[in-house]
């Protein structure tokens, strides 16, 4: 069901799921300057003081929200590019009429395309829409409206924005990590050498599980922030999946965002398992058809998105 239209330009703003990514960023960011703090004491013997090196690392941060570093880095890790004559013509007349619904200016946001055989679309930073040649040669456009009303929606909730934000602040929880892998690495090639030795069978249990035991504790201790904080994240990036699914419907793209759904559970290929910890060619995409932290299960989403259709259709009778 479409909404009624409105003449006022509705810009983005922040909902819970992006407020909570900027909370988990208030939370672990003194964690995150005390893992930088070995790396900015060396720097600091060649003149580089703390607090230029601490606001370089914010202002790194703060940086991603310029559109040049954005189109840097989708160039970075995506085959991205502007559309052709034939793609911008089809791409305009779709995505005006989501933005029409949407009330929302042309202005605001813009659509690349990435040179990819999958079927997919994803937001990157605060303003660009990246859909693949595989969605624009596999779906029709009522599928493509629909694909490209959720991606807005998780424009103007800020979704992206605000995890891109938190990825970024918090990558020095991911290098806490590998530290953990490298203290943790000696004692595990201890254990193996250990092994190949014969001698008392009970003090070679023993003392094979103390290191094993030693070993995961050193790398659970120092991945336990990261894994902590992503998983609070990921949990929050499900939500929001079933928000800007809703928010499709709403502007009248249900349909057609169960559509695409559909023609993607039956046709695409399962998607490779992912991490708990994204890296740093993991986007955010419309669809995904094998379960993935960040993304609740297809069919559950289909499901709830065909409930909220035939609501919709019954208020409408």
């Amino acid at each position: 069901m479409a909404q009624p239209e409105s003449t006022e330009d509705r810009g983005p703003r922040p909902d819970k799921t992006a407020l909570l990514s900027l909370g988990i960023v208030l939370l672990f960011s003194p964690l995150a300057a005390l893992c930088l703090l070995p790396l900015l004491l060396l720097l600091e013997f060649t003149g580089v003081p703390l607090w230029l090196g601490y606001g370089l690392w914010a202002l790194s941060a703060g940086l991603y929200g310029l559109r040049p570093v954005q189109l840097a880095l989708a160039r970075l890790l995506w085959p991205a590019r502007r559309p052709n004559p034939d793609e911008h013509e089809r791409l305009d007349a779709v995505w005006s009429e989501v933005l029409r619904r949407a009330a929302v200016s042309e202005r605001r946001f813009r659509i690349w395309v990435v040179d990819l055989d999958e079927v997919n679309a994803h937001c990157v930073g605060r303003d660009l829409i990246c859909v693949t040649t595989g969605a624009l040669a596999e779906l029709g456009d009522r599928e493509l409206a629909g694909v490209l009303a959720h991606e807005l929606g998780h424009h103007l909730r800020m979704h992206t924005a605000a995890a891109a934000f938190l990825v970024w602040v918090l990558l020095p929880l991911q290098a806490l990590a590998l530290i953990g892998s490298g203290l943790a690495a000696p004692f595990s090639e201890l254990g193996r050498r250990l092994s190949e030795f014969e001698f008392d069978a009970g003090v070679k249990h023993r003392t094979l599980l103390a290191l094993g035991r030693l070993e995961m504790g050193l790398r659970g201790c120092f991945a336990a922030p990261g894994v902590l904080a992503f998983a609070v994240k990921n949990a929050a990036s499900r939500s929001a999946e079933y928000q800007v699914d809703a928010f499709a419907v709403d502007l009248g793209f249900g349909a057609e965002l169960l559509s695409a759904l559909r023609w993607f559970e039956a046709c695409a290929p399962p998607a490779a398992p992912q991490p708990l910890v994204p890296g740093p060619r993991r986007a955010r995409h419309a669809a995904v058809k094998s379960p993935r932290p960040t993304h609740p299960p297809l069919e559950r989403r289909m499901a709830r998105i065909a409930a909220r259709v035939a609501a919709a259709d019954t208020l409408l009778e």
